[in-house]
């Protein structure tokens, strides 16, 4: 430490400002501009674990006025990676539409609208914000029988893509498997793009030659993509 950082006693901010990079949020997913008004969760990814946990009364969702959504979230944040990720539930008896909180206080989402999330723990250093537009109910399954695959080349290793009719969570990245003629799980880097409605996976290795993929029924996961086709695993 320098002889100015003593005489200016900034040990003390160093310390402090050390102090705040314990949960400085990385991202929140969804990550696109828009959900669907039946969303059931959003993700907080931070760069380190918050201890103690994040407490809800931290949390608020907001209508475009800033107001907040009474009762939007259940009073239940599940940490996962090791408290670095922060999975926060919006209540489902307002998603599901005939139940008793749906009929009393309509979805807390509502299409057509802007909501806004705001997390504003003062162990942060500055509040999450985070803003969507929400559209239409999505009920149909992720990715439709004849859904959209991006072939890579054989021989080559450009990534697979498949293309999602509704956004994952980001944990989910993970329940997407190639699978190798020989059975087993094919080595690569899996990720999610473009709001999280991307799957792509390039392999260690190669692309073999053979017969090119073909996409059936990928309505849950987690599923397999057969290097030599493509199918769901039940």
């Amino acid at each position: 430490m320098s002889a100015c950082c003593r005489r200016t006693g900034c040990a003390a901010v160093l310390a402090a400002a050390a102090a705040a990079q314990v949960a400085i949020a990385a991202s929140v997913t969804p990550s696109g501009d828009c959900v669907p008004e039946n969303l059931l969760r959003i993700e907080l990814h931070l760069a380190h674990p918050l201890w103690p946990a994040l407490a809800m009364d931290h949390v608020r969702l907001v209508d475009e006025d800033g107001e907040t959504i009474a009762g939007a979230f259940l009073d239940l944040p599940l940490p996962g990676d090791g408290g670095r990720t922060i999975t926060l539930l919006l209540h489902p008896g307002r998603v599901k539409t005939g139940v008793g909180a749906n009929v009393a206080m309509g979805r807390a989402l509502r299409a057509g609208h802007d909501v806004g999330l705001v997390v504003d723990d003062p162990r942060l250093p500055a509040p999450i914000r985070k803003r969507w537009h929400v559209t239409q109910a999505k009920d149909e399954g992720l990715l439709a029988r004849d859904g959209r695959l991006t072939l890579p080349a054989v021989g080559s290793r450009s990534p697979l893509r498949v293309t999602l009719d509704s956004a994952l969570t980001s944990s989910s990245a993970r329940l997407i498997a190639v699978r190798a003629p020989g059975g087993e799980r094919m080595a690569g880097v899996a990720s999610l793009r473009a709001g999280e409605t991307v799957w792509e996976f390039v392999p260690t290795r190669t692309w073999r030659a053979g017969t090119p993929f073909e996409a059936t029924d990928l309505s849950t996961i987690p599923c397999v993509i057969e290097e030599r086709g493509f199918d769901l695993a039940r």
